[in-house]
């Protein structure tokens, strides 16, 4: 049979106008959006829209020398772990500063810091203050004082509610640095009844644990 008896009809489609390609690229792009835009949203993490206690004052709230005490303290968490478990009692004033260990020792700190402080220890069956208060008076921007409290949790409960771990944590210790913008005395009970702030971290959880 010849090829001629079945003609061949060829069926031409016509492309998209540029205006119709661009409107469909346009609505692409803004599905891939929104659904980006939700998946975020589901998976932003909550912490950074909760609202702290009364009690607590996120770090960046700091001014000015301040936040340089407060990371040195912080660094100075683990040498003082160290040395109670390695000595069997929490290290004096003197230990730290014969293990040349800032705050304790400011000749590592900025000029403007150096013979500002002075830093006292108190403790407790399973715990320990080291409270640090500003030399100088008057309207000083210096003019405040910190608490680096460490809590042993293998020595039994401590007595102060705001220290309560969740159930399950496997931690030795756990460290907290309070704030006061006065140049105020050692407290006697809970530290968030008078006037004192507890310093929490913007990037780690509001109480460090150290295994």
């Amino acid at each position: 049979m010849s090829k001629d008896a079945f003609p061949v009809k060829e069926l031409v489609v016509p492309p998209l106008a540029a205006g119709r390609e661009t409107l469909g690229l346009a609505v692409a792009i803004c599905v891939v959006l929104l659904f980006a835009g939700l998946r975020f949203v589901q998976v932003a993490p909550k912490h950074g829209r909760e609202e702290l206690p009364s009690y607590q004052l996120r770090d960046i709230k700091l001014k000015n020398q301040a936040p340089v005490l407060y990371r040195s303290l912080l660094s100075a968490v683990d040498s003082i772990t160290w040395l109670r478990e390695a000595e069997g009692q929490w290290p004096s004033i003197a230990t730290l500063q014969k293990e040349s260990l800032p705050p304790f020792v400011d000749r590592f700190l900025p000029a403007g810091l150096r013979g500002c402080f002075t830093w006292e220890l108190q403790q407790g069956a399973s715990w320990v203050d080291y409270y640090g208060s500003s030399k100088k008076t008057g309207a000083d921007p210096l003019e405040n004082s910190f608490i680096l409290r460490i809590i042993d949790q293998r020595k039994g409960s401590y007595p102060y509610s705001v220290a309560q771990q969740d159930k399950g944590q496997d931690s030795h210790f756990a460290a907290q640095i309070w704030f006061n913008q006065h140049n105020a005395a050692y407290p006697k009970g809970p530290l968030e009844q008078r006037g004192w702030k507890w310093i929490v971290s913007s990037n780690t959880n509001s109480e460090e644990q150290i295994n």
